[in-house]
């Protein structure tokens, strides 16, 4: 895995996660791919409805059979394997986890990603970040790599030619979590600010280029997105 320095100043970048806060709720619970019940959204159903709300989580594998919260309901996160299906979804099947980066850095988190559905329990989504981070450097590789030729991010240059295009790039990820939420409901403006002051943070540093603010946005949607838990 590449070790420039500036790819892991990145991993430490707090407001990777936090610019998402804005966000909301939409965030915290996730959303559906589907019609039917949203409320077991974010591929974390059981698989039992197969009227569309359960549907998504039987296929994310490993999400889902309602671990009861007192006061919550029933509150649901995702394991290995949905967090692995979902960081795939997120990058629009672009990432591999049998191969490159992604696959080298799951052999070393594996084994610490969360292993039960109850939140009160699990534990290891810290390591979350550092998958999604091995995952975003494949679409950094290669000439001019997937990071311009499917999200139109050009490699290497400043930060602000490319800002338009990284906020996209973060929407788009973001999208394909929550069902295109991130950009067509109430949230999207929300969303999309969130992502410009992340944008403009990583440019404000100096030697810093539109790769490393791209890897910073890749970071922060599908941090976000593949760690969402539902009721």
């Amino acid at each position: 895995m590449n070790t420039n320095m500036k790819y892991l100043k990145l991993v430490l970048i707090p407001l990777a996660i936090v610019a998402l806060t804005a966000c909301g709720g939409m965030i915290g619970k996730g959303v559906n791919n589907s019609s039917g019940d949203s409320n077991n959204a974010g591929g974390l159903g059981d698989g039992s409805d197969t009227t569309g709300g359960d549907l998504i989580g039987g296929a994310n594998s490993g999400a889902g059979n309602g671990a009861n919260v007192p006061g919550n309901g029933s509150l649901t996160g995702p394991t290995a394997d949905a967090v692995i299906a979902r960081l795939k979804n997120g990058m629009n099947n672009n990432v591999n986890p049998l191969a490159g980066n992604f696959a080298r850095t799951l052999v070393v988190v594996r084994s610490n990603l969360p292993k039960v559905t109850d939140p009160m329990k699990a534990t290891g989504f810290d390591q979350v970040q550092l998958l999604a981070y091995g995952a975003c450097s494949d679409l950094t590789t290669g000439t001019p790599g997937l990071m311009q030729s499917q999200y139109g991010v050009t490699k290497g240059v400043a930060v602000a030619a490319q800002s338009a295009n990284l906020v996209a790039a973060g929407v788009r990820m973001l999208d394909a979590h929550v069902a295109g939420l991130a950009s067509t409901s109430s949230a999207a403006p929300k969303v999309t600010a969130a992502f410009q002051a992340l944008v403009t943070k990583v440019g404000a540093v100096a030697g810093n280029n539109s790769t490393i603010a791209f890897m910073a946005v890749c970071i922060a949607a599908n941090t976000a997105g593949s760690s969402m838990m539902g009721f």
